[in-house]
């Protein structure tokens, strides 16, 4: 692209030392520039990258866009108003704008919207459809997978995954969409044709400070939709009619409690699934599913009827539904072979640990044992409600370190144990220990849940990541167990 072009995508304040250049590659991170560049200076949450001009050029930047007055760098500076805007814009222009060639989905929330969107992936699968998800499980290209740093990843790498769709073949993208990829940015300019609403409830306040900037955030997202497109929002949600009364496109409402267009009734919930019936326009649905827990329905719910508008026949969605096993970290079943329940989920709000230890108290035979700490460096005001919930839900609880990062690990625990009103609580501050001990304590019709991290195979602890997973803790305490070495 033309930097000429690119200057007239971004209607910028000033524009130093122009020539006229052919721009090869873009870049946001001066580590990965290469010669023939176009440098984006990005104002992050924890560092700037106008402090990497300088690197950028020496790896062979031939321009740069930046928001604060140019210094003589003799190459062309570009000075905009928003650098991440002026990203998102040229990344669209760059690669073709690939949303309009693809089938959008983004799916929106504080809990289920990975386990949604892989739900969604099994039955559009199902259906013929080649599907790609982006979450916080990694990108899928049909079988390819890749790791992201972000649950919504950066406007630039968003649309170049996008065009690399287009060009094999791809007919649907699902997303995860974040309170973080909407609020800087990540998502303006991609033409999303369906918006799901799953729940929202206290989450990342120490990147909004406030609730109510978290919750409007989430509503911009259904507020700038266009009016031929889709939405389909969960009413039972406190805030449901909120997000309805904000959409500017056709919406469709989902729901159990509440009337809605698509109709949930929760049959029997076990150990191996639940039964579910959909009404739909008179219609009544019948939907089983081996996924584990009442809270699971809100996520079928939505799968069911976006599928449903898409022209899917009604028999493949329910072969997709019955067919999908879940998402590894979240309610992950994983076989003790000792008599008691092992469940390893990545809830690490309040909400999600309540929805989860509710699930799995209405299906245990015998006691409810959970191990779980809370993340440094994010909203301290949730840890004491964490504890407050899983000891008031829980037989037995073991608070434990997440990933701490900054911060010090018995700090973070002292703070949940302010909201623990039992007095079956244990503290182990090493998490391989906590998660040893909740399984040696386990008897007969036990269930053991380990929460917070999922699928996560990291513990980041004083600013450095270091290999750790709760699954392989796990399975490696339940083989000490079965050789009676535990």
């Amino acid at each position: 692209m033309k930097l000429s072009k690119i200057i007239e995508i971004v209607n910028p304040i000033l524009v130093t030392n122009y020539k006229e250049k052919e721009i090869e590659h873009l870049f946001y991170d001066s580590r990965e520039v290469k010669e023939g560049g176009l440098f984006f200076a990005i104002k992050g949450e924890s560092t700037d990258g106008h402090r990497y001009i300088k690197d950028a050029i020496n790896r062979g930047a031939s321009s740069v866009v930046m928001e604060t007055d140019a210094v003589e760098f003799g190459i062309p500076a570009i000075k905009v108003r928003s650098s991440r805007r002026a990203l998102s814009k040229v990344s669209a222009h760059f690669f073709g704008f690939p949303s309009e060639k693809l089938a959008i989905i983004g799916i929106t929330g504080t809990n289920g919207k990975t386990t949604t969107a892989m739900l969604l992936r099994n039955i559009l699968r199902k259906a013929g459809k080649k599907v790609a998800v982006i979450s916080t499980v990694g990108c899928f290209l049909e079988d390819e997978k890749t790791d992201v740093a972000n649950t919504t990843p950066e406007s630039l790498w968003l649309q170049k995954a996008m065009r690399k769709m287009v060009d094999k073949g791809i007919d649907i993208c699902i997303m995860e969409v974040s309170s973080h990829g909407i609020k800087m940015g990540r998502i303006e300019d991609i033409d999303f044709d369906f918006a799901v609403f799953t729940n929202i409830s206290r989450d990342h306040l120490n990147f909004h400070k406030t609730f109510s900037d978290y919750l409007n955030t989430k509503l911009r997202f259904f507020h700038n939709l266009k009016k031929e497109k889709i939405a389909f929002i969960n009413v039972d949600d406190v805030y449901g009619e909120k997000f309805v009364q904000k959409a500017t496109s056709e919406t469709y409402t989902f729901g159990i409690d509440e009337r809605a267009d698509f109709e949930g009734k929760v049959g029997s919930v076990t150990e191996d699934g639940l039964e579910l019936s959909i009404i739909y326009e008179d219609t009544e649905f019948a939907i089983t599913s081996p996924l584990r827990g009442r809270y699971n329905a809100y996520n079928i719910l939505p799968a069911f009827a976006l599928s449903l508008k898409m022209g899917i026949d009604n028999n493949i969605i329910k072969d997709g539904i019955s067919s999908f096993k879940g998402v590894e970290g979240r309610g992950d079943r994983i076989e003790t072979g000792l008599g008691f329940e092992c469940i390893l989920d990545y809830a690490h709000t309040p909400d999600a640990l309540y929805r989860l230890c509710s699930a799995e108290k209405e299906i245990a035979k015998g006691r409810l044992i959970c191990v779980f700490g809370a993340g440094g460096d994010r909203d301290k005001g949730k840890r004491k409600q964490m504890g407050k919930v899983a000891s008031t839900l829980c037989d037995e609880i073991i608070v434990t370190s997440d990933n701490p990062r900054g911060e010090n690990p018995r700090a973070i625990i002292e703070q949940i144990i302010e909201g623990v009103n039992s007095s079956k609580v244990s503290v182990e501050v090493d998490r391989k220990k906590a998660i040893e001990n909740s399984l040696r304590i386990a008897q007969k019709g036990d269930t053991v849940i380990v929460a917070g991290k999922g699928h996560e195979t990291y513990q980041e602890i004083g600013g450095k990541r270091f290999h750790f997973s709760d699954r392989e803790v796990i399975e490696s305490c339940i083989l000490s167990l079965r050789e009676g070495n535990l």
